[in-house]
């Protein structure tokens, strides 16, 4: 199978967010890709397989502990890794909701494009922004059908800086699926 590692929202080796993407030849159970997860131990891994149009493929995420349903940071380093490996500037993800992640790559960049989720005002819980390396954040919201709680700081100096203590990050909920950070 082929397998990368890619640092999204960065031009720089080991910076950024990184993400597995593993390209499927044929189906793997979903205890194999959680397996491969767990031996990545990357935030996420995204498992991708061609579907039946040239541009489109499925989309799997999983992070160590689980499968979830969207992740921003591996569909921007799948559609990287599409683009070198099959030479496409547009791609269509379908994940496990069935929701088409479009994804357009350029020479000034990657856009793509997501759905909108409902958000509900939430608060962090001390422990969570601690392993962030957070002091404060500007908003703090949660969306429930990922549920995922979504933190908007002040700039994005401070969101290129962060150097999260993922360990920490893991023990500090129990009730989240994930957190994003923007």
């Amino acid at each position: 199978m082929r397998t990368f590692i890619i640092d999204s929202f960065t031009d720089r080796p080991f910076k950024g967010n990184p993400a597995g993407v593993c390209f499927l030849e044929e189906p793997l159970s979903d205890e194999t890709m959680q397996h491969i997860a767990q031996e990545l131990n990357l935030s996420e891994t995204a498992f991708i397989a061609r579907l039946d149009g040239k541009n489109q493929f499925s989309i799997r995420f999983f992070s160590p502990k689980m499968e979830i349903p969207l992740c921003g940071h591996a569909t921007l380093a799948s559609a990287k890794a599409v683009s070198y490996v099959c030479g496409l500037a547009d791609v269509h993800f379908r994940n496990i909701q069935n929701l088409d992640l479009s994804v357009r790559i350029s020479k000034d960049g990657i856009s793509m494009t997501f759905p909108i989720y409902e958000v509900h005002p939430a608060e962090a819980p001390p422990a969570l922004l601690a392993a962030l390396g957070l002091s404060s954040v500007r908003n703090v919201t949660y969306n429930r059908e990922t549920n995922i709680l979504l933190l908007e700081i002040a700039t994005p100096r401070e969101l290129s800086s962060l150097e999260p203590d993922f360990p920490a990050l893991l023990r500090s909920h129990t009730s989240i699926n994930g957190v994003l950070v923007t």
